[in-house]
């Protein structure tokens, strides 16, 4: 059995279209989707417990490597 890929994601507004892709898409059963905290996220993306997250941008110059997969973002702005 190949090893299923380990994507990290957070439950807000903002990530509904993503996870909603992760859990109902074509990919569906490669992937263990793991739902958490952004810290929680940042801190198993560091530690190797999933391989791929969505994590704040101030985690970036904390890893160890890191490729920004396209030119979109997801925003939450606070007034």
């Amino acid at each position: 059995m190949a090893h299923k890929l380990r994507v990290g994601a957070v439950s807000y507004l903002n990530t509904k279209p993503l996870i909603y892709g992760f859990e109902q898409g074509m990919m569906k059963t490669d992937i263990d989707l793991v739902i958490d905290y952004p810290a929680k996220i940042a801190g198993l993306l560091q530690n190797n417990g999933i391989d791929i997250g969505l994590v704040p941008v101030a985690v970036i110059p904390s890893l160890k490597e890191y490729h920004i997969m396209s030119d979109f973002a997801l925003v939450a702005m606070v007034r």
